[in-house]
């Protein structure tokens, strides 16, 4: 009884993970594409660096999933190519799961003609998995007479701390100019082992993702009722992975500096699915930028997704921001 509990954690935890991996997509990739494109580092060689933090609730008394992303890049623009640096931190709380990774890309600029550009990046990433094991319960724990859970295990799995380290290859491109985006990238081309048991094989599948971006302005003809820089922005990218498909699409109207918008997304996993919708809001101003959404939750689905909250801070160090003067258009292809 007791090794079919302990096989029953140890299987838990391995299908727990690849959901709540799977979750990680979730970042607001409409404002934060380097996420799913690293390729985006490079756009108009224009150094920055953010902050994301985002939190999946799946309710009260259940497990809740932290994800902290920093993220950079140095760009040299006299020679064509950018640096950047991706450091992700994903923990889900009830299982004591965390997982961090960091990714360093290289990306460089193609011009294709005077205003369209293609930017194609290597990335090369270290990651690490842990598994806090005070947060497992095992059978000798739990007392069924008087409903305690005793903090001491003599399971002979309480002493087993799993934790495994990988290696990742990435690879990204796009194509954009002042309308439209399009971008192709594959993620753990070496499909690295990520098992707690070295006797084993667990890989990670090769993530596919296209990406497609289209911004238009709605106010050229100077109407009243809106401020003279008026864009909007639509966003879509599909991504598979194995059996897993995610789809995420997005429309956020940039009003100078202000934000506002709308996210679909729609999970998929073997005979699973999930449905979500969200709200962007955002403001910029000179180098800055502060971004907030919120997902709502779904429970007209297979199973129930959580509510996601994030916020996001992004400063870049282009000199002439200061000059935009309300012009937060996303697609531009001059700095200025």
């Amino acid at each position: 009884m007791k090794s079919f509990i302990s096989r029953h954690i140890i299987l838990f935890i391995l299908f727990a993970f690849p959901f709540g991996h799977a979750q990680e997509g979730f970042i607001n990739t409409s404002r934060n594409m380097q996420f799913i494109n690293p390729s985006y580092h490079g756009i108009n060689m224009v150094s920055k660096a953010g902050v994301n933090y985002s939190r999946f609730d799946f309710g009260e008394g259940t497990s809740y999933i932290d994800n902290k992303y920093l993220y950079g890049n140095f760009a040299f623009e006299d020679m064509n190519f950018s640096i950047g640096l991706d450091v992700n931190s994903f923990s889900l709380t009830n299982l004591g799961l965390s997982e961090n990774q960091i990714d360093l890309s290289y990306i460089y600029k193609i011009p294709v003609n005077f205003d369209t550009y293609i930017l194609g990046a290597l990335t090369l990433g270290i990651g690490s998995q842990d598994i806090d094991k005070s947060s497992l319960i095992f059978q000798d724990q739990i007392d069924m007479t008087l409903g305690t859970i005793s903090g001491v295990s003599r399971d002979p799995l309480a002493d087993f701390s799993p934790s495994t380290n990988y290696f990742d290859i990435g690879a990204s491109a796009l194509v954009y100019n002042e309308r439209f985006l399009i971008g192709l990238s594959l993620d753990h081309i070496n499909t690295p082992n990520v098992s707690f048991n070295n006797e084993s094989d667990f890989e990670k599948e090769i993530a596919f993702s296209l990406q497609a971006a289209l911004e238009f302005n709605v106010n050229q003809y100077g109407r009243s009722f809106l401020p003279d820089y008026s864009y909007m922005m639509m966003y879509l990218y599909v991504q598979q992975a194995g059996e897993t498909l995610r789809i995420y699409s997005s429309q956020e109207l940039q009003m100078d500096g202000f934000t506002l918008g709308l996210l679909q997304s729609l999970a998929k996993y073997k005979d699973n699915n999930s449905l979500e919708f969200g709200l962007i809001s955002g403001f910029s101003s000179e180098n800055y930028r502060v971004d907030l959404t919120y997902t709502f939750p779904s429970s007209q689905t297979n199973f129930n997704p959580p509510s996601i909250f994030q916020i996001g801070v992004t400063m870049d160090f282009n000199r002439f921001s200061r000059n935009k003067r309300g012009n937060y258009k996303r697609l531009s292809t001059d700095n200025m």
